[in-house]
């Protein structure tokens, strides 16, 4: 027996130690299956590592019911999708959604990653509605004939009222082109370990054999992950779990940057290579890039062009406790520490440093992407980014207030730039790409889109829009 199969021996038992369920028992559960997931990570069946295994799917939409300010609504993404709107338009809620999934991940829980809660379940739902749902369309890679399929993942949650944060309601897992089912359930609105109804393969299972298969259902965890993570079950095809683990390795791969500049500037322990959400760990993830010249030169390269200091090198002293801060050293000998560094010069780092990163992660979150930097200096930025994504094994969303990173933008990540808008007198938020805007690309060939935007020629004609329609 496995220790996966272990674990979920253990789960299966969890039940007749909390009959009453509540928050014990879901602790519990949670404790184990963080096992089973930190085990499946290591070995697949002990027989192949995870490098060897992931084929990661791309995200192609986001659809959003009933979520914050979100009715319903979707996103389309691509390689490099930005997002503009005002203030208060909806822009960190897509963040937040994302969040969400990658939360599921951490049975789906408000478990901590790095310095950020994935999700809280207080005001989540649209206007006080009982549920929300998510949906992500996924692109596979292409198969041994170069075929790429969609599938459409569907979790649906109801916030909790109680001591309880929340429960699941229903998912869904098909392929999108032939509406062929991988799973259907939906749960009890109790601690039952049993479903409402549950399908497979578009074949229904019955509560025998889910019984006889050691395999329980929870209402607060993801049957994603339940398959994802296990192979004991005979009612699961190894097929459907591999494709479960692949669309949870999608979702850990989701990373998110707010960064600060102060939490840059505190000195991290050498080998602490994982790049927090707020800029945590620059300098020992700098000095793990370092240590490959072409990616050093790469960084030293873009900062060169950033600045005027004619940075030639990076320094990584340590200080009594053992822990190092990056130091750039100038062509006159000047050296500058993470300390003196403007706030921009830290920004950009940190991003390089997210993209540069050996072990690179499939999608990227990045907040107001242009704050600290110059706008004669945006176009490194842009050129980095898309460079990095060219090969279209990585994702980049960021959100903007820029008019003049919209005009950088080349005319592969224009087609995917979306506007998150409200309208007066309305309480949610939409979703358009600017050039499914009507008129919009006649406009844009006409006029400077840094104008446009700043002008706010993109809310104006929504609203006109509105108007019509009335």
């Amino acid at each position: 027996m496995t220790p996966v199969n272990r674990i979920f021996n253990d789960l299966a038992k969890a039940v007749k130690f909390f009959p009453k369920g509540g928050l014990q028992q879901r602790a519990y559960w949670k404790s184990l299956l963080d096992l089973a997931v930190a085990q499946k990570e290591n070995s697949i069946d002990g027989k192949k590592t995870e490098k060897e295994t992931l084929i990661i799917p791309v995200i192609k939409k986001l659809r959003l019911e009933r979520f914050k300010s979100f009715k319903n609504t979707e996103i389309q993404l691509s390689p490099f999708t930005v997002l503009l709107g005002v203030n208060a338009s909806g822009k960190s809620n897509i963040r937040d959604a994302f969040r969400f999934l990658r939360g599921i991940w951490d049975s789906v829980g408000q478990k901590r990653s790095n310095s950020f809660l994935q999700w809280r379940g207080t005001g989540i739902t649209f206007q006080g509605s009982e549920t929300f749902a998510l949906e992500v369309t996924f692109l596979s890679p292409p198969n041994s004939e170069g075929k790429q399929e969609e599938m459409l993942y569907r979790i649906e949650v109801a916030p909790g009222k109680t001591e309880i944060p929340f429960r699941l309601v229903a998912e869904s897992l098909i392929f999108v082109e032939n509406a062929k089912s991988l799973f259907d359930v939906k749960y009890r609105d109790d601690d039952s370990t049993d479903f409402l109804s549950l399908e497979i393969g578009g074949q229904k299972i019955t509560e025998a054999e889910w019984r006889d298969s050691d395999f329980r259902a929870i209402n607060y965890v993801s049957i994603l992950l339940m398959i994802g993570v296990g192979n004991i079950n005979p009612i699961i095809p190894p097929f459907l779990r591999d494709v479960c683990w692949n669309i949870l390795v999608a979702f850990r791969g989701l990373r998110f940057f707010n960064l600060e500049p102060d939490a840059m500037r505190i000195p991290s322990v050498p080998g602490q290579n994982n790049l927090g959400d707020r800029g945590e760990n620059l300098s020992s993830v700098l000095q793990k890039i370092c240590e490959n010249s072409q990616r050093k030169q790469a960084l030293l390269q873009s900062l060169q062009k950033l600045t005027p200091m004619g940075a030639l090198d990076f320094e990584f002293p340590t200080d009594f406790t053992g822990k190092t801060l990056v130091t750039l050293v100038e062509s006159n000998g000047q050296k500058t520490s993470a300390i003196n560094a403007s706030d921009g010069t830290l920004r950009f780092l940190a991003i390089m440093a997210a993209l540069l990163y050996p072990e690179k992660a499939p999608f990227y979150f990045f907040e107001e992407i242009e704050t600290g930097i110059h706008p004669t200096r945006l176009h490194l930025l842009i050129q980095l980014i898309e460079k990095c994504i060219n090969k279209g094994d990585r994702q980049v969303v960021a959100t903007t207030h820029s008019p003049q990173l919209l005009r950088l933008l080349s005319p592969e990540s224009l087609e995917s730039a979306s506007l998150i808008y409200r309208l007066e007198e309305r309480s949610e938020s939409r979703i358009i790409r600017i050039l499914d805007i009507p008129t919009a690309k006649t406009v844009f060939e006409e006029n400077d889109l840094a104008e446009l935007y700043e002008s706010a020629w993109f809310e104006n004609v929504m609203e006109f829009m509105s108007d019509e329609e009335k």
